[in-house]
């Protein structure tokens, strides 16, 4: 009864507060419990151009989740998607606001490209036009081909555009970006983000690549278990990423087994930056985090005074109890430790440190970055360091990356 309760708390309070969110930019809300085939709730509200993030490993029920949403399985609860204070969840699949580009589209194998592109638009009443997609995403010269002779990163691509002619408020993306090669699925993300942009609409989305998580949303839902049921919990990415990071160590360490997932050295930590200046000719941008200089590899496509996420693995960043001399270009910042766990995972025994960056800045700021610094047993026992304490983190320019378009 506990959890039935709490869905109809949730329901209450969306449909309370409909008009008022739609009128912040809010074109997504979502409150839904699901049996079957996995017993799990999940809730989210979504603006304008916002992307959210399923994290959680295989088997999850991120899939089971995608289909309720679109109306394949059975779900209760309320959905409302778009402008208008319409209840979806009784629709039909095809009536929903929906557009659902799922991990193995099925596409007409003795259709041409071109053709199932002509026969898709013309189902559609108000067809969105997505002729400005088709070089991007290098479908424009191979639109006479049958669908049939597609490579399976083709075959995505075709159906995220599929998808997107139907102009559909709601984007669900089960592993589109999968089985692009980096250059392609830079260009997915920015048809993706593009779309939603020009339809005013948003976007749920499940991928295992924690860079593609990063590069593409804004927002991560994670899964907890209370009562025996799933609960989806929202955060912002970064804090998301650094959450489910954990949860797979945790995982590893319950289980005493290694598993493919978890590689505590190359855990990804996110950076808030501010752009501050960008020089091409030595290869650099400037930014402030925390209010503390940083230096990365030059990213042309990034303005002054713009807020971006930067990306830094663990194995690329060291701790040091004092600032190193002769450091131009070397990225040195103050942090304090708050956690230290040792780790075995994939053969690998060493530390994992994680701290939280002093802010230096003038003005105080709620979002705290939570750095992951992995080190070997041999280093730790050399250094000590120990919780509370306050390091430096060490890292080359080259070791941080721009992690997002926008």
């Amino acid at each position: 009864m506990e959890h039935l309760l709490t869905e109809d708390l949730l329901c209450n309070q969306l449909q309370h507060s409909t008009k008022q969110l739609y009128r912040t930019g809010m074109v997504a809300q979502i409150s839904l419990a699901i049996s079957k085939p996995v017993s799990q709730q999940f809730a989210c509200t979504l603006r304008v151009g916002e992307v959210g993030v399923l994290l959680a490993p295989s088997g999850a029920g991120k899939t089971s989740l995608f289909n309720a949403i679109a109306g394949i399985n059975q779900a209760s609860g309320f959905l409302k998607i778009g402008e208008h204070d319409t209840e979806q969840i009784e629709l039909a699949t095809y009536k929903r606001n929906i557009a659902y580009v799922t991990q193995t589209p099925v596409l007409f194998g003795h259709l041409s490209v071109g053709a199932l592109l002509d026969v898709v638009s013309a189902q559609q009443a108000r067809p969105f036009d997505i002729k400005w997609a088709l070089e991007p995403l290098k479908l424009d010269t191979i639109l006479h081909m049958r669908t049939l002779s597609l490579s399976g990163g083709q075959r995505q691509r075709l159906a995220l555009l599929l998808a997107m002619i139907k102009g559909a408020t709601l984007l669900l993306l089960d592993e589109v970006l999968t089985g692009q090669d980096p250059s392609t699925k830079l260009a997915c993300i920015t048809v993706i983000k593009t779309y939603l942009k020009r339809n005013q609409a948003a976007a749920l989305i499940a991928c295992h690549q924690l860079e593609d998580a990063l590069a593409l949303a804004d927002i991560a839902f994670l899964q907890q278990q209370r009562a025996g049921i799933k609960q989806w919990q929202v955060m912002p990415i970064s804090n998301g990423i650094h959450a489910y990071q954990q949860s797979l160590l945790n995982d590893c360490a319950d289980t005493a087994q290694d598993q493919q997932t978890v590689c505590a050295s190359a855990f990804l930590s996110v950076l808030h930056a501010t752009t501050i200046s960008h020089d091409p000719q030595l290869g650099l941008c400037e930014y402030r985090v925390a209010g503390q200089p940083c230096f990365s590899a030059y990213s042309p496509h990034i303005s002054a005074k713009q807020s971006v996420l930067l990306v830094l693995r663990a194995n690329r960043v060291a701790i040091s109890k004092s600032l190193l001399p002769e450091s131009s270009f070397v990225n040195q910042w103050q942090a304090k430790i708050v956690s230290i766990r040792p780790v075995s995972c994939q053969g690998e025994h060493g530390m994992l440190i994680d701290v939280t960056l002093v802010n230096q800045g003038a003005l105080t700021t709620s979002q705290q970055d939570v750095v992951s610094v992995w080190i070997t047993r041999l280093s730790y026992n050399q250094l000590h360091p120990k919780i509370g304490e306050s390091w430096y983190l060490i890292s080359k320019a080259d070791a941080v990356s721009l992690s997002c378009l926008n």
